[in-house]
């Protein structure tokens, strides 16, 4: 006869890392229906495109509330309430360096602000638009950037996983000090600034400052300890980190810019219908010149305030910015070495960009009605 009895201590581990294992398995499964999204979701009867919208700005954000939001709103007005968007503001569901892996992985369909400058060495080619001293307003930053990227096949490259539907650049980074302002480029030797990205820091290190890293949340307490002297900051949202209750000296220069376009999912615009991508395509120019014109006019107009409230604001005679912008060309030097170590003609890419540069300076934007009037306020 067969023995059929079990040893049941031997056979009691087994029993239980197999039901541990299931468990395991099952908890896995439920952890990725619950919390992994599904991208532009459409509905049952197809009419409906829901996109989810992943901003690390505040909901506050001037850029937020007067362009963000009323450019969703105008896309849901010419769809005819076929595309609806779910917003996920202040970073709750991706971060600002997370945006672009978020955008490729499906987490979010479309980011207002890819922050491209926690990510620099992902987009070599599109840093020839942080070159300092190239610009002289966001909308012709934001002109070129949008050429650039249709007619330099180099530059469109970059940008082959995700689709660009609006092209923008930050302001441009100004001093902004609670030491005195600098007014000669000697003047900026040992002083110590907040510095966000490569290029900044960069560019910082050029002028024999010390460039500082820390997260832009903890910018205003550092300055009020006066821990660094100073930061390169875009100038027009200073107000809205409150970094004008501690800066009252500023220099003005025009330096260098971050690149932060709009963008979308690749697998999320494949999946939208023609008369849709026909929708966001049209946008497309409109909204690169409203992100400009915005941005140069809070510039003017804080400076302006801060003009009437007595801070000192220095602005580079010609001559002495010559020697600035003479000092920072070693920048275009290393890029274009950059884009040699990467195959590429780097003076030739740069040498388009210059000349679109040329094409758009002076040019003003052109406003549409869905901009509205309290923009300018």
């Amino acid at each position: 006869m067969c023995n059929l009895e079990f040893n049941l201590k031997k056979i009691k581990p087994i029993i239980c890392n197999e039901i541990k294992k299931r468990i395991r398995v099952t908890v896995l499964l439920v952890f990725a229906l619950l919390f992994i999204p599904a991208t532009a979701s459409f509905s049952a009867a197809g009419s409906t495109i829901e996109i989810k919208v992943g901003s690390h700005e505040p909901e506050g954000h001037f850029l937020v509330q007067s362009v963000y939001l009323p450019y969703t709103r105008e896309i849901e007005k010419r769809t005819n309430g076929k595309v609806q968007f779910k917003w996920y503001h202040a970073g709750s569901l991706v971060k600002a360096n997370q945006t672009y892996d978020a955008l490729k992985g499906g987490l979010i369909d479309m980011t207002p602000t890819l922050a491209m400058m926690t990510m620099e060495s992902q987009f070599p080619v599109s840093r020839v638009m942080t070159l300092p001293f190239m610009f002289d307003s966001t909308v012709q930053v934001d002109r070129v950037y949008k050429k650039a990227y249709e007619t330099i096949p180099e530059f469109r490259d970059e940008y082959k996983e995700i689709k660009l539907i609006g092209f923008h650049g930050s302001d441009f980074f100004n001093l902004h000090m609670v030491k005195t302002a600098p007014e000669t480029v000697e003047d900026m030797k040992g002083l110590t600034l907040w510095a966000p990205s490569k290029t900044v820091v960069e560019l910082a290190n050029i002028f024999e400052a010390t460039p500082r890293s820390i997260k832009i949340e903890d910018i205003y307490m550092s300055l009020q300890r006066k821990a660094i002297d100073g930061a390169f900051f875009p100038t027009a949202p200073l107000a809205k980190w409150k970094l004008t209750d501690v800066c009252d000296n500023h220099t003005i220069v025009n330096s260098t810019l971050v690149l932060i376009p709009m963008a979308m999912s690749e697998r999320t615009w494949n999946k939208l219908p023609d008369d849709v991508k026909a929708v966001f395509n049209d946008m497309t120019p409109s909204l690169t010149d409203f992100c400009g014109a915005i941005v140069d006019n809070r510039r003017n107009h804080l400076l302006s305030q801060l003009k009437k409230r007595g801070d000192t604001i220095n602005v580079l005679p010609d001559a002495e910015l010559a020697r600035w912008k003479e000092k920072a060309s070693v920048m275009y030097d290393n890029w274009i070495k950059l884009m040699g170590s990467n195959g590429m003609d780097g003076e030739a890419i740069l040498a388009k960009v210059q000349e679109i540069a040329k094409e758009y300076r002076g040019s003003a934007y052109e406003p549409a009605p869905w901009w509205g009037t309290t923009w300018k306020k």
